[in-house]
């Protein structure tokens, strides 16, 4: 084994970098790792075709030679092979089998992950080898060339060749971007040349459904609850659960995690409300429960009150009857909290017109079937891409709810690089701060996390800028640029794309300028004229 000692001490120089400096090494080891793991999947992948082929070689070998060659007992396996029982198995284990094995002890990984490493590698090799060569020069990581590889899944093999071509020069010619729009990019790119693969994978997903619970292995006395559910049916678990958990009063004591997993357990004991437990509520529950008879062998004593009268209320049929207001309880106001998730899709496709995919916020990009059935009965708003904003919604700082649905509708998550908040979870920022004369305008405004809002509003160094055309840039303290949204929901949905540039844009401030310097100079030679004609013509004329 060869001492580490002299790459330490190389290392150990990073130390008098400035962190310029640094941000450079960062980019250079993301570059170096994503070339690393491309030969590290393509390695795994190799050692499969070998594994596999040495294990068709022993088939072939028990086969081919000896007794084993009679028409009979070929037969037989024929026979055996039809009645579902594996034919092969009396020669042990798979050329799978025997790669995942190596490829785990050699990286010290679970089976699947060897397994995952493996099939990724394949798809890659041979489905998606453009797509590959992006990861081996660092434009994308492996956990994005695994999410090309698992959306690919379902798509037919006739398609891969123009996904992987698609997608391939989509990532070239873009700056990197966060998982959900990466992911959302993927989805676009397979609905348009493979629509059919996104009802096939929902199909999947639909059977695949399963919860789970199983004691923590870390934590004693704790049990983690996983499980997998169509991305429509966990937006709605997830908005019941948040609903419910900002239900109760500011005072609760409980985080917002916490309250979440109460809901949960309240749900499973079919409780659709959270109770609260600030000072207030649990005081007058106290009060209750001492005022409540306790519990024993003998009845409760009633309480003596004075006679009251019965009062008649009409009854809904004719046959004299009346009803009993004090025996009819009055009905019980639902304060049950609404979930609420926000889809996106366009008018045409809602009606039908089209089958383009929807966004689920949170979830990411589903198709056109379960969107309609989701939108049936949902709240609807249009959204409109010429909107006409006053003078005096521009000059407050709160954007109207047509002006913020339009703003989040035309992105996907935060817009910060990297990030993945929810879109419909963010704050919408000024660009060029309102304080400053900054307009509450659709291009001045940009979903940021309220993380990310208070680091670009209060955070020394960062600045912000942010195009006519919706393209958002961060620069930070040590002077490196970043693109914030390399891919929107105005790529996802052409529909909230204008074509026409907005009326302060530079090149139509530029035309503009021209055209109104020539109408000036032409009405002031007009006026020339006109004043020379009317000197030479005094009247009367």
């Amino acid at each position: 084994m060869t001492s580490t000692a002299p790459l330490v001490a190389r290392l150990a120089e990073d130390e008098q970098h400035s962190a310029t400096e640094l941000v450079e090494v960062l980019h250079h080891c993301n570059a170096v790792r994503a070339s690393a793991d491309y030969r590290m999947i393509q390695a795994a992948s190799l050692i499969h075709d070998e594994r596999e082929q040495e294990y068709l070689a022993r088939i072939a070998a028990g086969v081919g030679t000896g007794e084993a060659t009679t028409l009979a007992e070929l037969e037989q396996l024929a026979q055996r092979a039809a009645a579902g029982a594996d034919p092969r198995a009396q020669y042990g284990p798979t050329g799978l089998d025997h790669a995942v094995a190596e490829v785990g002890a050699a990286l010290t990984v679970a089976p699947a992950r060897a397994r995952e490493l493996i099939e990724a590698g394949n798809v890659m090799r041979h489905h998606l080898p453009f797509t590959g060569a992006t990861l081996a020069s660092g434009r994308i990581d492996v956990a994005r060339l695994l999410i090309a590889v698992r959306r690919v899944a379902f798509c037919s093999t006739e398609t891969l060749h123009l996904i992987d071509t698609d997608l391939a020069e989509a990532i070239d010619t873009r700056e990197p971007m966060s998982l959900t729009r990466f992911q959302a990019m993927v989805d676009k790119i397979i609905a348009q040349i493979d629509p059919s693969a996104l009802q096939r994978r929902r199909e999947r997903v639909d059977a695949d459904r399963n919860v789970s619970l199983r004691p923590d292995r870390h934590t004693p006395g704790q049990s983690r609850i996983s499980g997998a559910l169509p991305a429509e049916k966990a937006a709605a678990v997830d908005a019941r659960l948040t609903s419910m958990a900002a239900s109760v009063h500011p005072g609760d004591p409980r985080t917002l995690e916490q309250r979440r997993a109460d809901a949960l357990v309240a749900l499973a004991e079919g409780i659709t409300t959270l109770a609260c437990r600030c000072e207030a509520c649990t005081t007058h529950q106290a009060d209750a429960e001492l005022d409540t008879p306790a519990e024993s062998g003998a009845p409760a004593p009633v309480p003596e009150t004075e006679p009251t009268a019965d009062l008649e209320a009409e009854s809904d049929t004719d046959t004299g009857e009346s009803a009993i207001a004090e025996d009819t309880p009055a009905p019980v106001p639902d304060t049950t909290p609404r979930p609420t998730f926000h889809i996106v899709v366009n008018l045409s496709t809602l009606l039908g017109h089209d089958n383009d995919p929807a966004m689920l916020d949170g979830h990411g990009v589903i198709d056109a079937d379960t969107a309609r059935q989701l939108l049936s009965e949902a709240r609807r708003t249009y959204v409109r891409t010429d909107l006409s904003t006053s003078p005096q919604a521009i000059a407050r700082y709160a954007p109207s709810k047509k002006v913020a649905d339009l703003v989040r509708a035309g992105e996907l998550c935060c817009s910060f690089p990297g990030c993945n908040n929810r879109v419909w979870h963010t704050d919408l920022d000024h660009s060029v701060p309102h304080g400053d004369g900054g307009p509450t305008h659709p291009r001045n405004l940009k979903p940021l996390c309220r993380f990310h809002h208070r680091l670009k509003t209060f955070g020394i160094g960062w600045r912000d800028y942010q195009d006519p055309m919706g393209t958002v840039f961060f620069q930070s303290p040590t002077g490196h640029t970043y693109l914030g949204n390399a891919f929107t929901g105005r790529d996802l949905f052409t529909s909230l794309t204008t074509t026409a540039h907005p009326p302060d844009h530079p090149a139509r401030q530029r035309i503009d300028t021209l055209r109104a310097d020539r109408t000036a100079a032409a009405r002031r030679a007009d006026k020339r004229a006109t004043d020379r004609w009317n000197k030479d013509n005094p009247p009367p004329f």
